[in-house]
């Protein structure tokens, strides 16, 4: 099939694949597909994403098209149609101040290529008064999916909204909004656009989806309501007049009236639903084999939260546990807190239901970095880095037994790190352990013998900065020169 690709990469508004012209050579007739993000603009009519418009000669069409600035729209272009053994003319001239190379015929659709049309395309061809944009649709429609909203979610802080099913699939891969990139603090249900989804589709009976494909995406939707807002109990002022109950409020509600202090509920909160069953502490991901039983008289999952007690936000699921670093210190099973910043997380107390969450709280030895802890490791040296793992690769050892050497060497007194309360069996999150593994990565790089690494490797000169130099992550500087030692001049 002959095809002829026209790409404009300047303009960040033109999809890659923003549309389709295609021609049948039986009848010569043309039409235009929009598979674009922002749409396409024929003739003032803008089309949306897979819709179909029939072409006649003297068709403009726009790519990019500003509505109050028509002088800065850019990208369009007259399309010229030339129907395959025709000899008509049209009753206008058209003169785009093109050279006219070629004698163009102008035929209007007649009947039987009206049929044609909708033989060819089914209901998916439309005349310039049905490809007119539906502006309610275009608001209510999922960019993950492009089809109408289902069981919405709205993130915060940035307030884009999709459908649960695919942010769900979305979420599983990145912390980034999908449409501006934006960290996603807190996923909300938005009611008042499934509401108005539910009255449209009232009107559209036509665009509702089938039975199986909501079943399908009802089954794919991984947000709980643990990661929704956690529900929150609002007590009222006597001059309101209700000061003898608590009034229980889920996220269903909208009342911003009253501006008393919330009271955040957990799991393990009295009254509180649980609609997810959380992980036993065999469950937990992220949690190397081998770890022993909680000593606890009491485990975390036979807890009850008093009244009003105390809670702290887990840094990486952003959901409420209560409060017990100063009862379970020396526990070290239901630690909540990291020794090196400070920051409570749940994962060691009863499981991080985050998404990807790979252990955010373990003990130093049992921390799971993952394999890609050893990409840059060295100071974000791409270079030295890669000549560590080689030389790993080289004797069939693992970052996780460099680890193990590396702790050895940390209680024998070989290596060092700069924080002295890291050890093999301090409780770290994720981002401390990472950054003390790199650290323990340098020692063990630096005390690898010369006559172990390539000679291309140990016949570079020392930088003058060292290991404190800034331009050690561009590879031609990284390559030139020895980047594992201390830095020796202009050296306060």
């Amino acid at each position: 099939e002959e095809c002829c690709d026209l790409s404009f990469p300047a303009n960040k508004l033109v999809s890659g694949d923003h549309c389709k012209i295609v021609q049948d050579k039986s009848s010569g007739l043309v039409w235009l597909e929009d598979t674009s993000t922002n749409g396409t603009v024929i003739n003032m009519s803008k089309l949306v994403k897979k819709q179909i418009h029939m072409l006649q000669n003297g068709d403009v069409i726009y790519f990019v098209y500003r509505k109050n600035e028509p002088e800065q729209s850019t990208f369009f272009f007259p399309i010229l149609i030339g129907v395959f053994g025709s000899h008509f003319c049209s009753d206008k001239d058209y003169d785009f101040g093109l050279p006219h190379t070629s004698s163009i015929a102008v035929v209007g659709p007649s009947p039987a290529k009206v049929s044609l049309i909708r033989d060819l395309l089914g209901k998916a061809a439309v005349t310039v008064e049905e490809a007119k944009t539906d502006k309610m649709e275009e608001s209510l429609t999922c960019i993950i999916c492009q089809d109408l909203l289902h069981d919405c979610v709205s993130l915060q802080p940035c307030m884009h909204t999709f459908c649960a099913a695919c942010y769900s699939g979305w979420m599983e891969r990145s912390s980034l909004c999908p449409t501006c990139r934006c960290p996603v603090e807190r996923i909300r249900k938005n009611h008042i656009l499934n509401n108005l989804v539910e009255a449209y589709l009232i009107q559209h009976p036509e665009k509702c989806r089938s039975e199986e494909d909501l079943k399908s995406m009802d089954s794919q939707n991984k947000i709980t309501r643990d990661m929704l807002q956690p529900k929150i109990e609002r007590s009222f002022s006597d001059e309101e007049g209700s000061s003898d109950y608590l009034f229980e409020l889920s996220d269903n509600d909208s009342d911003t009236s009253d501006i008393s202090q919330p009271v955040v509920m957990c799991r393990q909160c009295p009254g509180y639903r649980k609609e997810v069953t959380p992980p036993t502490p065999e469950d937990r991901p992220g949690k190397p084999p081998g770890a022993g039983e909680s000593t606890l008289s009491t485990s975390p999952q036979d807890y009850t939260c008093p009244p009003l007690g105390s809670h702290v936000i887990c840094t990486c699921c952003l959901q409420p546990m209560p409060d017990r670093r100063a009862e379970l210190i020396g526990q070290q099973l239901s630690a909540q807190q990291c020794v090196a910043c400070l920051r409570p997380f749940c994962h060691m107390y009863w499981g991080c239901q985050r998404i990807g969450c790979q252990g955010c709280l373990a003990r130093f030895s049992e921390l799971n970095l993952t394999d890609k802890c050893l990409d840059g490791v060295l100071n974000s040296n791409n270079y030295e880095s890669e000549i560590l793992q080689s030389y790993l690769s080289a004797r069939g050892m693992s970052w996780r037994d460099m680890l193990q050497e590396g702790l050895q060497g940390l209680q024998q007194g070989t290596f060092y790190l700069s924080d002295y309360r890291i050890n093999s069996n301090a409780i770290l999150c994720f981002c401390c352990g990472l950054r003390a593994f790199g650290e323990l990565a340098y020692k063990y790089r630096q005390n690898i013998p010369a006559s172990a690494l390539p000679a291309v490797v140990t016949s570079r000169p020392d930088c003058y900065w060292g290991r404190n130099c800034r331009t050690q992550v561009k590879a031609h500087h990284a390559t030139k020169f020895n980047h594992i030692c201390e830095q020796t001049r202009f050296k306060s």
